[in-house]
């Protein structure tokens, strides 16, 4: 299947599954997350889940690292739907959020954090491959931002479903995963230098 068959086919399948599913894989992803090695982890890019797309329940997986990890700070994208990049907005406890024109929960305005500060980024995703590729919601948001990240940063996918063997038509400014992770496991994925 080319990127929009799957965009397609991935948002049906979302769409099938009850709240109650959702959650519970959501809860099983965050125990995935349980056996990677996060001590060095200090600054963390997490997405608020939108609802209507049925999303990977990341504010889970928030709690779970700020109760295991008290020293790792969180931010948030904030959108700019002029260009189609992301800002990252520190996110602590006094940080106004509001939805913006696509259903999403962000930050209005708060403390700006650079990209090349983060070490680890949870990116949302509709489908991935066995090596590393990723199709997204086809704006190009998470191409752009990744690649003023620095080149060790920890790229993690979560998916509700298992990869798919190759995605086609995928191009150079398609950051691929270091991992995805799912209910069943963690997906390492390993480029050549």
């Amino acid at each position: 299947m080319n990127k929009k068959q799957l965009r397609d086919y991935y948002l049906q399948k979302r769409q099938e599954l009850l709240p109650t599913v959702i959650d519970n894989l959501s809860r099983q992803i965050v125990k995935q997350f349980a056996k990677l090695p996060l001590d060095d982890i200090k600054l963390v890019h997490i997405f608020y889940p939108i609802a209507g797309k049925k999303e990977f329940n990341s504010l889970l997986l928030k709690e779970w690292l700020a109760n295991n990890y008290p020293d790792i700070r969180f931010v948030l994208p904030k959108s700019n739907a002029s260009n189609h990049t992301l800002t990252n907005i520190l996110w602590e406890d006094n940080t106004p959020l509001a939805i913006n024109q696509w259903g999403i929960t962000e930050p209005e305005h708060g403390v700006e954090v650079a990209p090349q500060n983060i070490d680890l980024v949870i990116i949302p995703l509709l489908a991935f491959d066995k090596l590393g590729n990723r199709v997204g919601y086809g704006k190009g948001f998470y191409d752009r931002f990744l690649s003023d990240c620095r080149p060790n940063v920890l790229k993690a996918g979560v998916s509700y479903f298992e990869p798919e063997d190759e995605i086609l038509e995928v191009n150079i400014y398609d950051a691929p995963l270091n991992i995805c992770v799912t209910p069943e496991k963690v997906w390492h994925f390993s480029r050549p230098d």
